[in-house]
């Protein structure tokens, strides 16, 4: 039943403004509601319960812990209607930039008032610091970047305080300063409105909330949820999902790290760890697609079996001994992550109708079909992917299009003078006259090798003889050629693509999902 890996080019938008969405926004309920019937007619069965009650199971338990969640921010969704669709996005909850945020805004957009959207904070990855880039004028445009918090290896989301209020209100001071040394009104208001918005937010328990907090405010009111990877993870359904892949581990491992070899040699990915590891496998004992979480840290886990059940281990230590007939009370106080396609592969079977990517999670969630379609022996849900790319208004100091304008410039001033010559003279036009003369005798194809290098030789003696007179042109051009290209930063400064969420008005997100048509 594996499917071939979709040969869909997820793209990453070149240019400011231009939005990447497949499928077309307009077909998202029709491909959430066709999930969600195959779904609910799947014979799947996880760890002995029908998939569709798991999914009855997980989605009321997500649902209400999104509204407390959310609710704690100060955040009031309206409770969706029976039987309405259920979208889903999520990421890292650092300040990620529009072609992130899009996801959220567009599924919060689709589901309006006859459908849920719920957004994923994935606060169970690892970060080494939440920082922000920033374009500052200082002689020229350049980029840098400045740092809220850093963290130590493996340290999660989830375990990381939030910023006190203090070193949070001096990094937003350090942002506007930069800022205002760009005399841009319109990045100055944006960023103003998101400071008034996130000045004064609830205390919160972690940065991943905190950040997840402070945007929501950004946004103002949206209709859809939240609620993090590492609460979902502590739901009887996630477990029960967890211990069927304990218990089938080794079929598991063969599958994942088959499949993931072929996205490899498919795509030619020369990296092992592109887009993530292989399973290790020693004998009966085989590493599992999750985390184990203890003091604010992960660990890869590992599942063994014993004579009447499964052992889980980190590298080192025993975590526990799980008996064949135990369930997932069996596992209370062990906190266990998934791992990027655990984590979407439970997303997509047990919670989404519809799991709305980036650019990056559509492309290894290649492998996540191959796997759902071999393992688990269903036709995998469909999932949309959508980006897209916002620069900030700095285009007076973006130096490609001027670059380009430059050099066709010098080209027309040597190789065509006669287009740049406004009045030329007698002898001028007479030189003109035979220079097309010339190119037209070429083009008849009638002359002779030698005649034909006698003309091409006269035509540059022509562009030359003409492109005298425009030697201080020839030279102003070149000396601009040149500054620009002493400074380079200025033009990448100004296409960044990855300035945070906090410089951009919600609505500049808005009129990209209008010109979606949705």
């Amino acid at each position: 039943m594996t499917p071939e890996l979709t040969e869909i080019e997820f793209d990453i938008p070149q240019h400011s403004g231009e939005v990447f969405c497949h499928p077309p926004a307009a077909e998202f309920e029709a491909v959430a509601r066709e999930n969600a019937e195959r779904l609910a007619a799947s014979g799947l069965s996880i760890d002995g319960t029908p998939l569709r009650e798991i999914r009855h199971q997980v989605r009321a338990r997500v649902l209400q812990r999104a509204a407390a969640y959310t609710g704690a921010m100060g955040i009031d969704v309206p409770r969706p209607p029976a039987g309405a669709l259920l979208l889903v996005t999520g990421h890292q909850p650092f300040l990620f930039h529009p072609g992130i945020w899009i996801k959220h805004l567009l599924a919060h957009r689709l589901a309006g008032s006859h459908h849920a959207a719920l957004s994923l904070p994935v606060d169970s990855d690892a970060f080494e610091e939440i920082a922000a880039d920033v374009p500052v004028l200082d002689g020229g445009l350049r980029l840098i970047r400045d740092t809220l918090v850093r963290a130590p290896a493996d340290v999660l989301y989830e375990a990381q305080p939030a910023p006190d209020p203090a070193s949070w209100q001096a990094f937003l001071r350090r942002l506007d300063g930069a800022l205002r040394t760009l005399n841009e009104p319109e990045i100055e208001a944006a960023f103003r409105t998101f400071v008034d918005a996130a000045s004064n937010v609830r205390p919160a328990a972690d940065i991943g909330t905190f950040l997840t907090t402070v945007r929501r405010r950004h946004e103002g009111r949206r209709r859809y949820r939240e609620v993090p990877v590492s609460h979902v993870s502590r739901s009887p359904e996630f477990m029960r999902f967890f211990l069927s892949i304990l218990r089938d581990s080794i079929r598991f491992a063969d599958a994942f790290n088959r499949h993931l070899d072929a996205y490899r040699e498919r795509y030619n990915v020369k990296t092992v760890a592109q887009p993530f590891s292989n399973l290790e496998r020693d004998g009966e004992r085989v590493e599992l697609p999750f985390w184990f979480v203890h003091g604010g840290r992960r660990q890869s886990v590992y599942g063994a079996r014993e004579a009447r059940g499964w052992t889980l281990s980190t590298s080192g230590d025993t975590i526990v001994t799980i008996g064949d007939g135990d369930g997932p009370d069996a596992l209370a106080g062990i906190e266990i992550r998934p791992k990027a396609l655990t984590l979407t592969a439970f997303s997509r079977l047990c919670v989404a109708d519809l799991f709305i990517h980036g650019v990056g999670g559509g492309r290894y969630d290649r492998v996540t079909d191959a796997v759902i379609a071999d393992y688990f022996g269903i036709q995998p849900p469909r999932y949309a992917v959508v980006t897209a790319t916002l620069h900030l208004p700095l285009r007076e100091h973006r130096t490609g299009e001027e670059r380009q304008h430059l050099q066709r410039r010098l080209l027309e001033l040597r190789h065509n003078p006669e287009r740049v010559l406004r009045q030329p003279s007698s002898e001028q036009q007479r030189l003109i006259d035979d220079k097309w003369r010339l190119i037209a005798s070429l083009d008849g194809g009638s002359l002779t090798r030698r005649e034909r290098r006698q003309a091409t030789q006269r035509i540059r003696e022509i562009n030359d003889s003409l492109s005298q007179v425009l030697a201080e042109s020839v030279t102003e051009v070149e000396g601009a050629l040149q500054a620009l290209a002493d400074a380079p930063d200025a033009d990448a400064a100004a296409r960044h693509r990855g300035y945070p969420f906090c410089f951009f008005p919600p609505q500049a997100i808005d009129a990209l999902i209008n010109s979606l048509g949705v």
